[in-house]
């Protein structure tokens, strides 16, 4: 947590306790004169706001950030200023007048060179009152700045962190570096003075470019990306034993939702993976296991399909069990 005034952060030491804790006392004070509260990370913390948050990420594959502020009346939290990533804003509370830049966004490449904005960077703006309930979408780079009027604001802004090229790039040239020595391959001496050690960097540099165009390695970056958002996600710690006493092929269940779950294979078998679990089967499992990976609506035990009766049993027992099924019906 922080606060923040015009775009400068209050000294720590202002708020917080001998202990290093947050003093409420010293908090609201800062409100009082002016400073917006930001708390980061707030899925980290309220199950609701994680739920919503998750959502969106199942939703577009993309990995989110929850922040929420408080700003007192007739203040401004932050001076004209841009993200690198596109931003819901949902307000919650109050209300807060937005001043959205008509100028072009700045562009992925200055915003990598975390170019700032000049005074100017507002001259000519777009002005939205947000009304609790209402959403305002900012792309990346779309110059901004928010303030109150006559009333306090609560806020919170949904941080969409969408990967780029450059980050599957990133992904693709790690898990080359794990099969292939030619991205390994030393530099000669001197190659920034020799001219013919020099020349023969291009090659070095076009050869690993080309295995980059291997399916397998692409299929294998999209997995590392899933696996980001399969570890994002939560459910409940521990199902109830009772709902797994007397499940047959009629009993229904639903996934948890929300929930981002992919199916991987391991050696000879195949992998459930969700929240921070795995659940692992023989490949007999696999599209029973795909089923579950991608069904949003509920669904019978006995639907799950390629398996027996008792493996269908088995499987739903076992993930209720872990959280990922919820039973609908008992018997």
């Amino acid at each position: 947590m922080r606060l923040v005034k015009d775009g400068e952060d209050k000294d720590p030491a202002a708020y917080l306790g001998g202990d290093g804790g947050l003093d409420p006392a010293r908090v609201r004070d800062g409100l009082a004169e002016g400073y917006t509260i930001v708390v980061n990370g707030v899925e980290s913390y309220l199950r609701t706001i994680a739920s919503l948050s998750h959502s969106i990420e199942v939703e577009l594959d993309f990995p989110t950030r929850v922040n929420a502020y408080v700003t007192p009346p007739e203040s401004t939290g932050f001076a004209p200023h841009y993200d690198p990533h596109d931003v819901l804003v949902l307000q919650i509370q109050g209300s807060k007048t937005w001043h959205v830049s008509d100028g072009p966004a700045v562009p992925p490449h200055e915003i990598q060179r975390r170019r700032g904005v000049g005074t100017d960077g507002l001259t000519s703006s777009t002005d939205v009152c947000l009304q609790p309930g209402d959403v305002l979408y900012l792309p990346r780079g779309q110059v901004h700045s928010a303030e109150t009027r006559a009333e306090p604001s609560v806020h919170l802004t949904i941080g969409l962190h969408a990967p780029t090229v450059l980050t599957l790039l990133t992904h693709e040239l790690y898990a080359l570096s794990l099969r292939d020595p030619r991205v390994h391959a030393r530099l000669a001496p001197r190659h920034r003075r020799d001219a013919a050690a020099r020349a023969g960097l291009g090659d070095l540099v076009r050869d690993s470019l080309r295995a980059l165009e291997d399916p397998e390695l692409l299929t294998e970056s999209l997995d590392a990306l899933a696996d980001v958002l399969v570890r994002r996600g939560r459910c409940p710690p521990v199902g109830r034993v009772s709902d797994t006493v007397g499940i047959d092929g009629q009993t229904l269940v639903a996934k948890y939702e929300p929930l981002y779950a992919r199916v991987a294979r391991v050696d000879d078998r195949v992998v459930l993976r969700f929240a921070q679990l795995s659940v692992g089967a023989g490949a007999d499992h696999e599209a029973a296991m795909l089923f579950l990976a991608e069904r949003t609506e509920p669904f019978r035990v006995g639907e799950l399909p390629g398996l027996a009766p008792a493996q269908q049993i088995g499987l739903a027992q076992t993930l209720i069990l872990n959280g990922f099924l919820v039973r609908l019906s008992k018997a």
